[in-house]
């Protein structure tokens, strides 16, 4: 800490210090817009793969498509996620994995793989027109628990995902395009936001 500065300026300091030390403050606007990206695509392929009915089919091979076409969208999302966490990270001269990373890693996993779970029992009963649903919910809650350890941004986030997830389930049959404005038309804009006020 710098002796030179007065009283308040000290003050200040000690706060930025203490919450550089408690968040994980180097989320990137890129990753959101990536993320966002990867999602609006693979939401539109995949509307184009179930026709006009916006319902994913249960038992076809339209679903094992989807399916395939799901893993696909989840590992570039999460890879350039990555990437532009990283770059960020780097630019600024800061640690990538610290306890802080960590703990929000942990309290990411849980509520997204109970999800998945979720997800899968879902797949074994047939009831695949509730994932979208589901996934948007799971995932909202994945975010709204790390809030605390990062942007401020990220809670809003996850409570307009939640709310996106509940409003699928009583208008099933556009589950996709709540899955679209979610997952792709969100991500970018809070991407542009973070961009913008972070980057």
């Amino acid at each position: 800490m710098n002796s030179n500065l007065n009283p308040l300026e000290s003050i200040q300091e000690i706060r930025t210090y203490i919450k550089k030390s408690s968040q994980f403050l180097s989320m990137s606007g890129w990753s959101g817009i990536w993320i966002g990206s990867c999602g609006l695509i693979s939401g539109f392929i995949a509307i184009y793969l179930v026709k006009t009915t916006f319902i994913p089919p249960s038992k076809s091979s339209s679903y094992n498509v989807l399916l395939y076409l799901a893993l696909i969208t989840l590992f570039l999302a999460v890879i350039g996620g990555i990437y532009f966490s990283i770059r960020k990270v780097i630019r600024k001269g800061e640690k990538l994995i610290n306890h802080v990373f960590k703990r929000m890693f942990i309290n990411f996993s849980i509520p997204l793989f109970t999800g998945g779970m979720a997800s899968i029992a879902l797949i074994n009963y047939n009831c695949t027109i509730l994932i979208p649903s589901a996934t948007l919910i799971f995932y909202g809650l994945s975010l709204f628990t790390v809030s605390r350890d990062t942007l401020d941004e990220v809670r809003i986030v996850g409570i307009l995902e939640i709310m996106l997830g509940i409003l699928s389930t009583f208008f099933i049959t556009y589950s996709l395009i709540f899955w679209i404005i979610g997952f792709g038309v969100l991500h970018i804009i809070y991407g542009i936001i973070l961009w913008k006020k972070y980057d």
